[in-house]
C-alpha cells in the first residue's frame, strides 16, 4: 500500500496544457482522517453516518476487524446510523440478523438494501403484474411483502440436448418487469427469459444495482468476482433498453432513505464506502460528504488515478476523506 501521506496531485511530465487545466479545475484533495484533531472535527461535523456494508463492515461472512466496535461507539455518541447497501441478496430482516451476529447494533428501520428499494419503487408506481428476477431470494421476499409475485429465483440448468444458441423456454404473459440483482445461480435459460421479458414493449427493466464486481476473497486476490452489472450489461446489449437504476449512486436510493428518516440533513451526513465509483458518486449526487475505506474493493492507487484524471466525470469518484479501514478510528474514539 502506498504511503497515505504522500502528495496525491502528481502530474506526468509532458502532458499538454489543456489536460493540466482540466486537472486543476476539478482536482480535490481528500483528507487523511487518521489524525486525532481531524477525527474530532469529523465527529462534530456529522450527525448521520451512512455506511455501505460489503467491504466496509464485512467481507463475506466475517466482520472487518475492529469495525463493529467503531460503529457501536459512534452510535453510543448519538450518531444516527444508516446501513445503505447495493446488496439485494437478503431482506431487511435477514440483514438485521447478519449485522447482529457480526457484533453490530442495528434496527430494522436503519437497513436499506436494494431488495427493499426495488419493492418500494414498484409499489409506489402501482405495479400489479408479475416480476421475473435475475437475483436471489431477498428480491423475491421483499416483493412478496407488497403482494407482488416474483419468479426466477433459483437455478435453471441448460438442457443437454440444446445446440449452441438454442433456447426453448416458456414465457409467462403476465410478467411485466425484470429486476436484476446479484445472482450466483445465473444460467443461459435465465438470461434468455430476462432478455425476452425486457424486450416486450411496455415491460420494465430494473437494475436493483449495477456494481461491476465484488471484493475478492482475502486469501485469493487474483479472483475477480463479477457483480450484477455484468448481467445488466448483457441484457442491455441484447435488448438495447436502458435499465431503471434503484441503488447507489443514484438519487432515488437516497429518496427512499429520506422517506423513513425525514430529519436527515445531507450537509450533516457522511457516506462511508469502499467503492469509489458507487459510494463516492452517491455522496456527490446527493450533497453528502464521503469517506473512502480500503478494506474492500477500492485501493489508494484507484483514488490517486481518479484525482489525476483529465476526465471531469472521474472527479465525482474522489472522496472527501479516506482511511485504510474504519478500524483506524478505534484509537481516537
Amino acid at each position: 500500500m502506498m504511503n497515505p501521506d504522500i502528495f496525491l496531485g502528481f502530474t506526468k511530465i509532458g502532458e499538454n496544457k489543456k489536460s493540466e487545466m482540466i486537472r486543476k479545475k476539478f482536482r480535490r484533495s481528500p483528507i487523511n482522517l487518521d489524525n486525532k484533531s481531524r477525527v474530532l472535527e469529523f465527529l462534530d461535523r456529522f450527525d448521520y453516518i451512512l455506511s455501505d456494508c460489503d467491504g466496509v463492515l464485512w467481507l463475506n461472512n466475517q466482520a472487518v476487524p475492529g469495525v463493529p466496535s467503531v460503529m457501536n461507539k459512534l452510535r453510543a455518541m448519538g450518531k444516527k446510523i444508516i446501513f445503505a447497501t447495493n446488496n439485494s441478496t437478503k431482506t431487511r430482516e435477514e440483514f438485521e440478523q447478519k449485522l447482529t451476529k457480526l457484533g453490530y447494533k442495528c434496527h430494522i428501520d436503519e437497513l436499506f438494501p436494494t431488495s427493499f428499494s426495488t419493492a418500494v419503487y414498484l409499489n409506489s408506481i402501482g405495479f400489479h403484474k408479475k416480476v421475473y428476477a435475475v437475483g436471489c431470494s431477498g428480491i423475491r421476499d421483499e416483493l412478496h411483502k407488497f403482494g407482488i409475485e416474483c419468479s426466477g429465483v433459483g437455478f435453471e440448468s441448460t438442457p443437454t440436448d440444446w445446440t449452441p444458441g438454442m433456447a426453448d423456454v416458456e414465457l409467462d404473459p403476465d410478467v411485466g418487469a425484470v429486476v436484476v440483482g446479484f445472482d450466483n445461480q445465473i444460467s443461459f435459460p435465465k438470461l434468455v427469459k430476462a432478455c425476452s421479458y425486457v424486450n416486450r414493449p411496455n415491460n420494465l427493466f430494473i437494475a436493483s444495482n449495477a456494481d461491476e464486481s465484488y471484493p475478492s476473497p482475502r486469501n485469493k486476490p487474483e479472483i475477480l468476482v463479477p457483480g450484477p452489472g455484468a448481467y445488466v450489461a448483457a441484457i442491455q446489449a441484447v435488448t438495447g433498453k436502458e435499465p431503471i437504476p434503484l441503488g447507489k449512486p443514484f438519487k432515488y436510493f437516497f429518496d427512499i432513505i429520506c422517506m423513513e428518516h425525514p430529519d436527515i440533513d445531507p450537509k450533516r451526513a457522511i457516506m462511508i464506502g469502499d467503492r469509489l465509483t458507487t459510494d463516492m458518486v452517491f455522496g456527490r449526487n446527493n450533497g453528502i460528504k464521503t469517506l473512502f475505506v480500503q478494506s474492500g474493493i477500492g485501493t489508494f492507487n484507484d483514488m490517486a488515478n481518479f484525482i489525476n484524471s483529465t476526465n471531469p466525470d472521474d472527479h465525482l469518484c474522489v472522496p472527501d476523506y479516506y482511511l485504510n479501514s474504519l478500524d483506524d478510528l478505534n484509537k481516537y474514539l
